[in-house]
């Protein structure tokens, strides 16, 4: 069956092709091993559709962001909902690269350096805007000034926690003020009056249970996060055992000390103490 040049095809009116701009999207899986490797179309492809998944939990995460401001709840959720569901999708694309064997990516994988994932601007700028706020990453932008710029500008702004806590701030729940206020660039420090706080709207569902759904959806994202870097140290793992990664990480135990980041920590810690401590 012969391959469909889609470059050769001739545009004039607005169709499926024309719409998606399928002859450029499909351009874009460009190898470079030398010769070419078999797999590295997969993986490139792989990558290629993540990024693109990325650029959508942005999109929605600016109506999140709005919704809260806006204290619209119910709007916040749905945006959760879908960022969520998107976030799920990356946990199982990424378990697909599992299906390489450590001999396949070893046939292309010089040919990637010094390319690494931690250069991925929308992961990182996605990391920072829910309050993941590690200046250690900045450098791997030391190049690409555009970007370190967007997230140096992040971390002088509220995160996507800051803005919700200020939301239920403003729909009478009293967040300490030196939560509210706090220096947006330093990482995020477990405020026990906040746990309390968190804590009474849990135990008051039949007032607050629009606010007890989002917080469990905030949960279901923070979790899908989680499985997403426990999955990818996996995978990893699994395919170039401890070696350092291609841009010069330490590899599997990098990524197997930030697994369990949290970006709500005081949504985990309520559970801790609701219902005693046995």
């Amino acid at each position: 069956m012969a391959e469909v040049n889609y470059n050769d095809l001739v545009l004039k009116e607005l169709n499926y092709n024309s719409y998606l701009k399928l002859p450029e999207l499909l351009s874009l899986q460009e190898e470079i091993s030398q010769p070419k490797h078999h797999d590295e179309m997969f993986f490139i492809i792989i990558h290629q559709a993540a990024e693109l998944w990325f650029k959508l939990m942005l999109h929605e995460t600016e109506t999140l962001v709005e919704s809260f401001r806006d204290g619209m709840v119910s709007r916040a959720l749905k945006a959760l909902k879908r960022i969520t569901r998107a976030m799920n999708l990356q946990v199982q694309q990424i378990r697909m690269l599992s299906t390489l064997t450590p001999v396949e990516f070893a046939g292309f994988r010089n040919f990637l350096r010094p390319a690494s994932g931690f250069q991925s601007a929308q992961w990182r700028i996605i990391e920072f805007t829910f309050g993941v706020r590690e200046p250690f990453f900045l450098r791997f932008f030391e190049k690409m000034p555009e970007i370190r710029g967007r997230l140096e500008d992040i971390l002088k702004h509220p995160s996507v926690y800051d803005e919700c806590l200020r939301c239920l701030h403003r729909d009478d729940h009293p967040i300490p003020e030196e939560v509210r206020e706090r220096d947006f660039s330093k990482p995020w420090v477990m405020n026990e009056e906040l746990v309390s706080v968190i804590q009474d709207v849990y135990e008051s569902p039949k007032e607050h249970y629009h606010w007890v759904l989002l917080f469990e959806a905030m949960i279901d994202l923070d979790e899908a996060f989680e499985l997403w870097r426990k999955t990818h140290a996996v995978m990893v793992n699994r395919t170039i055992g401890f070696k350092t990664g291609t841009g010069g990480s330490a590899g599997y135990n990098f990524l197997k000390s930030r697994e369990n980041t949290k970006c709500f920590p005081e949504l985990w810690e309520v559970r801790n103490r609701i219902g005693g401590t046995h």
